[in-house]
């Protein structure tokens, strides 16, 4: 006779950027070792993978049209957090460094980070982006794969890896005549495009993804070391597990 089986209690998830319902449970214990493992290494890459792990061993996405790796970070870091919450609780506890950093302290403070404190700030446009009175371009939202490449490279994350990001996310550009699916054209000649483009022009299109909703977390804290008073803006997974 085998050992019983425990029963899982199932929750349901709405994703804030792309509006899907995910089902997802608590992760086990043999998840959790292996998810401690890949936050003690700390980078961005191991937290990423982390991440990426306990999601697929604990979700399941109800819309077939969706695989992970096509999601957006702020839609998977959202989700690993509701999964966490169900799994060992709603907070944990950080080292933030001081921000007078510059002017000699060195100090770091424990911080206690409550869950669901946490907000989803900024919104998803209209993704034509007219940049002159004729051109513009069509975006999307950079996926977890898109940015996950950056790492997989072993390079160095610099302005170039950043600009092949950004450019995977034109999905069109179009004049007064025709639209150009961007996937039919050469990275280089997108590249090419993107750097033709004015100041003003590129910022037109940085303005769009500035935008783009993520997931900030507002602490007030008074540093241990140097006693003052303090506000920090968390973002990434990697600022919830330092």
């Amino acid at each position: 006779m085998g050992l019983p089986k425990l029963n899982t209690v199932e929750y349901f998830e709405t994703l804030p950027v792309s509006n899907i319902e995910v089902k997802f449970r608590p992760f086990n214990v043999k998840e959790q070792k292996i998810l401690l493992q890949t936050l003690e290494d700390g980078t961005p890459k191991a937290i990423s993978n982390g991440m990426m792990m306990l999601i697929r061993s604990c979700s399941e996405l109800q819309d077939d049209n969706w695989t992970v790796e096509k999601l957006s970070n702020t839609d998977l870091e959202w989700l690993f957090i509701k999964i966490r919450m169900k799994s060992v609780g709603e907070s944990t506890k950080v080292l933030l460094p001081c921000v007078n950093q510059q002017n000699g302290c060195d100090g770091k403070t424990p911080v206690e980070i409550d869950f669901d404190k946490m907000e989803i700030i900024g919104e998803i446009n209209e993704p034509k982006v007219q940049i002159t009175d004729t051109v513009g371009v069509v975006l999307r939202i950079p996926s977890y794969l898109d940015i996950q490449e950056l790492y997989e490279s072993g390079e160095d994350i610099n302005t170039d890896n950043i600009f092949k990001v950004l450019n995977k996310c034109i999905v069109q550009i179009f004049d007064a005549d025709s639209v150009y699916d961007t996937k039919e054209f050469t990275e280089k000649e997108v590249n090419e495009f993107v750097e033709g483009l004015t100041v003003d022009q590129f910022n037109k299109v940085m303005e769009w993804f500035s935008s783009v909703p993520k997931m900030v977390y507002e602490v007030e804290f008074t540093c241990e070391k140097c006693g003052e008073v303090q506000g920090q803006e968390l973002q990434g997974l990697q600022n919830f597990f330092v």
